[in-house]
């Protein structure tokens, strides 16, 4: 039987999606490309006509995560008279990105790659660069005078380690049921204590 789900010449996304549905579902580590093809109706051999490997799609997923991440970061308004709240939505856009993609997540960062491709460089620029520009943003407004480069790796550093703990332990939760207040609600304190 001759397979038609993809005739319309756009298997290359559909291989997309169906990764995208499994890295949801199961994690980098716990899908394989010949699932992707049974999910995208088509053969293991057409994967691999369009992907080199599983690496090179991996890679593809983690562009796609940081492009979602920077566009979320990117909505929030850069209101002048207000930069502590500002500073505060950057940092709970990114803790809640991580929280509801915890499998994006952990392969966007936790992930090591001896050689990346143009795309996953570009998308991760882009992305941080938009946490560099926030903190530039903040920091004029404040009329601080730190370095907002050294700012934003320490910004960066507060919400990857806060959304670590959420993702790998149970100690937000244990802490937040004694503190009486939700993850986000903390996240929100320690935003705040930082500046």
């Amino acid at each position: 039987m001759r397979r038609t789900s993809y005739h319309h010449g756009d298997l290359k996304n559909s291989i997309i999606k169906s990764c995208h549905k499994l890295l949801q579902k199961k994690g980098a580590s716990d899908f394989s490309l010949r699932e992707v093809a049974t999910l995208s109706g088509v053969s293991h051999a057409a994967v691999y006509r369009h992907f080199q490997d599983k690496e090179e799609v991996l890679e593809i997923l983690s562009s796609i995560g940081f492009d979602r991440l920077g566009s979320l970061q990117k909505k929030v308004p850069q209101v002048s008279g207000n930069p502590d709240d500002y500073f505060v939505k950057l940092g709970l856009v990114y803790i809640q990105f991580a929280v509801k993609n915890p499998n994006y997540y952990r392969l966007m960062f936790q992930t090591k790659r001896t050689s990346e491709s143009k795309i996953l460089k570009q998308s991760k620029l882009k992305s941080y660069a938009i946490l560099v520009r926030g903190c530039r943003f903040y920091l004029k407004e404040k009329r601080r005078k730190e370095n907002h480069r050294s700012f934003a790796l320490m910004a960066w550093s507060l919400v990857h380690g806060y959304s670590n703990l959420c993702i790998e332990t149970d100690f937000p939760e244990t802490e937040s049921k004694n503190l009486k207040k939700t993850k986000m609600e903390m996240a929100e304190d320690i935003l705040r204590f930082s500046i």
